[in-house]
């Protein structure tokens, strides 16, 4: 992940871009003629990466959109330990006595499957087989083919789920680090106007001090930032 070139969070350099774009709008020109570079393109670079900046919202979205798929992964997790719960009273109707058979359907050996998506998934995946292999006995005992058939709809589903809450996992960092890049171009700028005016205003220090970078007062802020 790309690593931040300013000591102060997200909000503080948009709040200072923000500022040093209206301020340049009047003194545009003042800066142009110490350096032909500072111009009007200059100054409308610099409103575009700030403008671009507040619109992408920082990791909000991304954090928003990976909550969702963490939550679809949660309910279907709950779906898959309802269903174990369900189809382990017929299991233990059908194989009261039989151990191993009950191992093969997870009973025993559940508390380390529930909490694991990657095993939870492979018991499910497994799950189907087993239950193929004993359907009639389990038909016999009194489990319906609705119960014993939702196994494929609860394991796709959990399937689905953790493959799309990875993925977003993954354009996240990729998003984050795009987006630090991108600030800290922001930054590079507003860190040659902040020099400019240090000569510029040479003998105007409250006008120098518009331009001026924040991070001689403000501390570091961790919490704009993302872990």
């Amino acid at each position: 992940m790309s690593k931040r070139d300013y000591p102060f969070g997200d909000t503080v350099l948009l709040e200072w871009g923000d500022t040093v774009a209206e301020h340049l709008k009047q003194d545009i020109a003042v800066f142009s003629s110490f350096d032909k570079k500072l111009n009007q393109d200059f100054l409308e670079n610099v409103q575009k990466q700030v403008d671009e900046a507040f619109l992408e919202g920082g990791d909000t979205l991304n954090r928003t959109q990976l909550r969702k798929k963490t939550e679809a992964v949660e309910k279907a997790m709950q779906a898959c330990y309802g269903y174990h719960r369900r189809l382990k009273y017929w299991v233990l109707d059908a194989f009261p006595d039989k151990k191993a058979i009950q191992k093969q359907f997870g009973i025993g050996r559940f508390s380390k499957i529930r909490d694991n998506q990657v095993k939870m998934i492979q018991h499910m995946e497994g799950l189907k087989d087993t239950i193929g292999q004993y359907q009639a006995e389990l038909e016999t005992a009194g489990a319906s083919k609705d119960l014993l058939q939702q196994v494929e709809v609860l394991s796709e589903l959990l399937r689905t789920a953790n493959k799309e809450q990875e993925q977003k996992k993954g354009t996240r960092a990729v998003d984050t680090a795009g987006r630090v890049e991108r600030l800290n171009d922001l930054y590079a700028l507003l860190r040659k106007i902040s020099a400019a005016a240090d000569i510029v205003f040479e003998d105007q220090p409250a006008k120098r001090d518009l331009y001026s970078t924040p991070y001689k007062t403000v501390a570091r802020i961790d919490t704009d930032q993302d872990k």
